[in-house]
C-alpha cells in the first residue's frame, strides 16, 4: 500500500476548516493542479459524487463519498480504482489539525499532494 499524509494547524474553528475544504468551489483554489470541480448534489451526503479535472489533463476524475461525518472528516473514493482520500479536522488550541491521508492498495498514487497545498489552503482559510 502506497499512503501519503499531511497536517497543518489552521487557526480558525473545526466547522469552518471543514465546510471550507468540502466545498467543491474552493477545492481549485488551494489544490491548483485541479482546475474544475462538480458535485452530483447539494447538501453533500453519504454517496454524493464528485468529478474533477486537472488543469492539464482531459479527463474527469470520479469520486464518490464512501465516509461523511461533518464536522470531522469525510472519505472519497476514485471510481474505477483503488485512490481513497480522507480529509480529518481535529479540535486543537482553539483552531484546526487538518490531515489530508491519500492512500491505494495497489499503489495507485500518481501525482502525490504537497505541503504547499496545505499552505495555501492556511492561507486562505485565515485571510
Amino acid at each position: 500500500m502506497k499512503e501519503n499524509k499531511l497536517t497543518i494547524f489552521i487557526n480558525k474553528p473545526v466547522k469552518e476548516v471543514f465546510e471550507y475544504s468540502l466545498e467543491s468551489n474552493n477545492v481549485p483554489k488551494w489544490i491548483i493542479s485541479i482546475k474544475e470541480e462538480i458535485l452530483s448534489e447539494r447538501p453533500v451526503k453519504l454517496g454524493t459524487k464528485l468529478k474533477n479535472i486537472g488543469v492539464n489533463s482531459t479527463i474527469w476524475n470520479q469520486y464518490e463519498m464512501i465516509d461523511f461525518q461533518p464536522p470531522k472528516t469525510f472519505t472519497l473514493k476514485k471510481l474505477n480504482g483503488d485512490y481513497k482520500v480522507r480529509y480529518t479536522c481535529t479540535e486543537k488550541n482553539g483552531g484546526t489539525d487538518f490531515e489530508y491521508f491519500e492512500w491505494a492498495e495497489n499503489g495507485e498514487l500518481d501525482e502525490l499532494m504537497e505541503m504547499e497545498a496545505l499552505e495555501l489552503l492556511k492561507k486562505l482559510i485565515e485571510e
